[in-house]
Parts: structure tokens; C-alpha cells; sequence
């Protein structure tokens, strides 16, 4: 059993479309920890995930179970094109809104309805950093480049001094 969807929710929205046995609740298990760790790997950028163990917003509860119920779709659908296409499309409606979420461009908010503070507007001073678009001052990173340059120590003197 998850921790943002529950089987119980699954089989309530595929509306008895499918019988849940024991092979179908493990699937639907699995489902659900799969879609969990995409929405813990996306909105952690942003937000403090371990909070929503305890407390799960609802949008993320919403997410997380339209995310896991295309899942399940896929797991279950046997080659049979309606359930794979419904499958696919509760799943690209579920990753359109982490993304949204986790460019800024939407907000989580709490059961009482207010927004979720980010981690950055936590007041702790958290401070995160990402190398990954990092770009090279004066081409210094080029090897081409790679020379002593006889000036730079007098550019820089007056932020030394």
C-alpha cells in the first residue's frame, strides 16, 4: 500500500472495469510505488517530499493516483489498445502537471488550502546548486586554452587588494 494512493482508490476509479484479485492488488502495489518515486523525484527539487509522509497534499494524492492508475492500465491492459491509450494519457496528464509544478509554474497546496513553501522560501537558508548548466568563464575549460595568461594577475589586483 502506498503512502499518496491506495489500492482501494485504484480499483474505485477504474470503476469496475477490472477485478481486483491478489495478482491485480500487486500489480496496482507496484503501480503506485512506481508512480511515487517519479513524483518524489520531480517535486524534491522544490519541496521537502519527506513532509508529505506524513501530510499528503491533496493535488499530490490526485497525481499520484491519475500517475499509478495509467501504470496500471499498461500492467494490465493485455495488448488491448483502449486501456493502453487511457493508460498513456492519465500518465502524460500526470507528468504534464509535476512539470508544471516543478518549473514554478503551479503551486501544492496544504489540506487547508494554503501554498506550500518551497524549499528555498523556508527561511532555513537551504542552499541548492546545480553544476549541470554551467558556463565556462573566458573558455578557461577549453583545453585549447589551457596557458598561463600574463595578465590576469594584474586584471584581478584590485579585488585583491
Amino acid at each position: 500500500m502506498g503512502t499518496y494512493a491506495t489500492t482501494t482508490s485504484l480499483n474505485t476509479l477504474m470503476g469496475g472495469t477490472y477485478t481486483f484479485d491478489t495478482a491485480t492488488s500487486l500489480a496496482a502495489d507496484k503501480a503506485i510505488a512506481w508512480a511515487e518515486r517519479e513524483i518524489d523525484k520531480k517535486l524534491s527539487r522544490r519541496y521537502d517530499v519527506s513532509d508529505f509522509r506524513t501530510t499528503v497534499p491533496p493535488l499530490v494524492t490526485s497525481i499520484c493516483e491519475m500517475y499509478s492508475l495509467g501504470l496500471l492500465y499498461q500492467l494490465v491492459s493485455r495488448g488491448g489498445k483502449e486501456m493502453l491509450a487511457q493508460g498513456k494519457a492519465l500518465i502524460d496528464s500526470a507528468k504534464a502537471d509535476l512539470a508544471e509544478i516543478a518549473d514554478g509554474k503551479g503551486d501544492i497546496c496544504n489540506t487547508a488550502g494554503s501554498i506550500i513553501p518551497d524549499l528555498l522560501d523556508d527561511g532555513g537558508g537551504a542552499i541548492r546548486s546545480n553544476t549541470s548548466d554551467y558556463t565556462p568563464t573566458f573558455a578557461e575549460d577549453n583545453p585549447l586554452n589551457w596557458r598561463i595568461d600574463s595578465d590576469k594577475l594584474d586584471d584581478i589586483k584590485s579585488d585583491r587588494d
